[in-house]
C-alpha cells in the first residue's frame, strides 16, 4: 500500500492498495488524514476485510453527463468559440451520453470504450468523426483525473493510436474536377445570379464559408486584389455570432483581377440601389435577403444556395467546405509552390496543408527515385576514381 501525491505538489493525497491481486486507488485528503486512513486499511485487510476494496457509491461520484455539463461551461465556453462548444454538444448529446452518460466516472473503464470505438467503427462512422469522440471523451475524463481528481486514472488516454492523423485529415478531403466547377458555376449564373459571386469567390479563393460570409466592403483592396479576411460569421439559433478566423489572425489574400472587377460592379449596384431608395449602403458584401444590415445566414445559403444548385448542375453533393479544398487541389496541381497555398488558406502550419494535399502534388516523391538513381551514379563515379588507370605506352606494347 502506497500514500502519495497522484501530481506533485497537488496537497491532495490518495491511497494505493494492492491486495491479493485486486487494486483500488482512493483519494483521501492531506497527508495526515491518508496516513491514518492507511493504517486503518491495512489493519482490515491483516484481518481478511476486502470490503474495503468495494467501489464508492456512485452517488458521491457525478455520472459523465453531469460531468460533462461542467466541462463544457468551465473548459470550453470561456475559451472556445460558440461553434467548437455547438460541436462538442452535438458530440456528446448524439454518441457519448447515450452510451456513458448515466455511468459514474468511476465505473467507465478502457475495455467500454475501445468496444464503443469498435462498434462506431463498424457501424462505418468516419474515422475522423470517431477520432474526436475519442478524444471529447479522453479531455472530459482527463479534467477530472487531473484538475479535480475524482477519478484514479483515466480510461480513454490510450487510445490515440487507434486513428493516424494523416490518414484522418484526408479522409474528409473531397474534391471537384475542373469540369465540375465550370458546371456549377455556369449553372449559378442561369439560376442564383444573385449568389454567383459568392460560389465564384469560394473555389477562386479558398476561403472558408464563414469568411466569405463575414466579408464587408472596406476589406478590399481594389488597386492591389488583395482581401483582408478580419472575421467570420455564423448564425446560431437565429443569433449572429461575429468572430476571428480560425487561426485566431487576420490574413490578406490575392483575388483574381476578374473577381476584383465583379466585385467592384457589385459595389456600384449597391450604391445605386442605396440612393435610389434612401438608405445607407450595407456594409456586408452577402448581405441578408431580408435584413441588410445582417450577412447572409450560412445555413441559409447551403440550403438554399448551395445544395440545390449542385442539383442543377448535375454535380454530386459536396459540402461548401468541399470548394475550399477544390482550391487548395487545384492549385496543388498547377504547380503552385504549397507555402503559397497555405499561406492564401491561412493554416497555422504547412504541415497541415502538406498532410491534406500533398497526394495532389505532381511528381511530390519523384526526388526519392532521383536521388537513388544520383547515389548510384556517384557510387560509380567514385569507384573509377579509385581503380589503377590502365598506362598507354603499357597499352600500346600490348595491342597486336
Amino acid at each position: 500500500m502506497k500514500v502519495r501525491e497522484k501530481r506533485k505538489g497537488s496537497r491532495v493525497w490518495w491511497l494505493f492498495i494492492d491486495y491479493q491481486g485486486r487494486r483500488k486507488a482512493r483519494r483521501i485528503g492531506d497527508r495526515k488524514a491518508a496516513e491514518l486512513a492507511a493504517i486503518k486499511i491495512r489493519a482490515r485487510l491483516a484481518e481478511g476485510d476486502a470490503t474495503v476494496l468495494a467501489p464508492a457509491p456512485a452517488s458521491s461520484v457525478p455520472t459523465l453527463a453531469e460531468y460533462a455539463e461542467r466541462w463544457l461551461t468551465e473548459a470550453i465556453a470561456p475559451h472556445r468559440k460558440p461553434r467548437t462548444e455547438d460541436y462538442y454538444r452535438k458530440i456528446l448529446d448524439r454518441h457519448l451520453l447515450p452510451e456513458f452518460g448515466k455511468l459514474p466516472l468511476t465505473e467507465i473503464r478502457p475495455a467500454q470504450v475501445r468496444a464503443f470505438i469498435a462498434e462506431k467503427l463498424s457501424a462505418k462512422a468516419s474515422r475522423n468523426t470517431v477520432k474526436n469522440m475519442a478524444a471529447t471523451l479522453r479531455a472530459i475524463l482527463y479534467q477530472a483525473q487531473q484538475m479535480d481528481e475524482l477519478i484514479p486514472s483515466n480510461p480513454a488516454a490510450r487510445f490515440g493510436k487507434f486513428f493516424d492523423a494523416r490518414h484522418d485529415a484526408r479522409e474528409h478531403v473531397v474534391v471537384l474536377e475542373p469540369e465540375d466547377v465550370a458546371r456549377v458555376l455556369k449553372s449559378a449564373t442561369k439560376w442564383y445570379a444573385d449568389h454567383e459571386l459568392a460560389v465564384r469567390m469560394l473555389f477562386y479563393t479558398g476561403m472558408r464559408e464563414g469568411e466569405m460570409l463575414g466579408l464587408r466592403w472596406e476589406d478590399v483592396d481594389w488597386q492591389r486584389h488583395l482581401v483582408d479576411l478580419r472575421r467570420t460569421v455564423a448564425f446560431r439559433q437565429h443569433r449572429l455570432i461575429v468572430n476571428t478566423p480560425k487561426s485566431g489572425k487576420l490574413r490578406t489574400i490575392d483575388v483574381p483581377a476578374a473577381l476584383t472587377a465583379c466585385l467592384r460592379e457589385l459595389h456600384s449596384i449597391r450604391q445605386a440601389q442605396a440612393v435610389v431608395v434612401g438608405a445607407a449602403l450595407s456594409p456586408w458584401i452577402f448581405r441578408s435577403a431580408t435584413d441588410s444590415d445582417k450577412p447572409m445566414n450560412d445555413a441559409w445559403f447551403r440550403d438554399r444556395v448551395w445544395r440545390p444548385l449542385l442539383e442543377k448542375a448535375e454535380v454530386r453533393h459536396v459540402r461548401v467546405h468541399d470548394a475550399r479544398h477544390t482550391y487548395a487541389s487545384l492549385m496543388l496541381r498547377r504547380g503552385v509552390p504549397i507555402a503559397y497555398v497555405s499561406k492564401q488558406l491561412g493554416h497555422s502550419s504547412i504541415q497541415i496543408t502538406v498532410d491534406l494535399y500533398d497526394h495532389f502534388i505532381p511528381g511530390a516523391d519523384r526526388h526519392h527515385v532521383e536521388g537513388l538513381a544520383e547515389a548510384i551514379e556517384d557510387a560509380g563515379r567514385q569507384l573509377d576514381a579509385t581503380q589503377p588507370q590502365p598506362d598507354p605506352a603499357t597499352e600500346k606494347r600490348a595491342s597486336p
